[in-house]
């Protein structure tokens, strides 16, 4: 693949990335009936566990571009809300893992149940096939960065 093309493919990601901050993220990072002191990166961590159940510091920083220094805080914040769980790897005393508590998981599926509300409310207009070939494009997004 030549240097064009795969500066075509940085300004795309890029681009999506834009756009759907602009046009969903911001609108649902302040979504928590319950704790409308959650901010937008401590939507993103819940978000994140949720999808991948257990996450070290170090792979939770990772995903969110954030310093450990920065997520340490966040962490302490969601744990002292009853939301988060820290303890120790049963294979290396070392690592920390970080995961939901039962209250974070509902937490996260109240913000999601907003969340797809709004969602449906600013796509709800469009035409059913373009909403089809979207969703089939991202999914084939999603598996083909996944191999990577």
């Amino acid at each position: 693949m030549a240097k064009d093309e795969f500066r075509e493919i940085h300004d795309l990601l890029f681009k999506t990335i834009g756009l759907f901050h602009s046009k969903f993220i911001r609108k649902f990072c302040t979504e928590s009936p319950k704790h409308p002191e959650l901010k937008k990166n401590h939507t993103a961590i819940i978000g994140f566990l949720y999808q991948y159940k257990v996450l070290t510091a170090t792979e939770l920083s990772r995903v969110l571009n954030i310093e450990k220094g920065s997520l340490t805080t966040l962490i302490d914040q969601l744990e002292g809300l009853g939301l988060v769980i820290r303890c120790s790897d049963a294979n290396d005393r070392r690592k920390t893992l970080i995961s939901l508590t039962d209250a974070g998981k509902k937490e996260m599926e109240d913000i999601m149940e907003i969340s797809i509300h709004r969602m449906s409310e600013i796509l709800g207009t469009a035409d059913p096939n373009e909403l089809t070939k979207f969703a089939d494009n991202l999914k084939y997004a999603v598996e083909f960065m996944e191999k990577f």
